[in-house]
């Protein structure tokens, strides 16, 4: 029974990256986003530091990002717009923003890690 579950949980988990991986190169995600580091316009990890707060990740606010467009949102790229994506469906959408939350604070993760480093190497 563990190993049947075990299995699911990889292969529910492909399926998902999968599907993720399909819908940012279908919408052209890439071209303008990064996990980590500046495109042209906010990477990942920089969209999940500015809607997070005291109670976790503000995923209403990425959903209606991605579904309505924004700009003027973050400083650095208030001249960029970001289109609207209103043919996603709400699967879609939580797709994409479950993809964002772990790849972007893997990215985070790694921010902070190399701070720390930087850190211990400067003592």
């Amino acid at each position: 029974m563990k190993k049947l579950f075990f299995y699911l949980i990889i292969i529910n988990s492909f399926l998902y990256a999968n599907s993720a991986e399909i819908l940012l190169k279908q919408n052209k995600c890439m071209s303008c986003h990064n996990i980590m580091g500046i495109k042209s316009a906010p990477s990942f990890s920089m969209i999940l530091k500015m809607n997070s707060g005291w109670f976790g990740i503000s995923r209403n606010s990425i959903k209606n990002s991605i579904k309505n467009g924004s700009q003027g949102k973050y400083p650095m790229f208030s001249d960029v717009k970001m289109p609207a994506y209103k043919n996603l469906s709400n699967q879609d959408l939580n797709t994409l923003i479950r993809w964002i939350v772990h790849n972007g604070s893997k990215g985070m993760h790694n921010c902070m890690r190399f701070k720390k480093h930087k850190m211990k190497g400067m003592r």
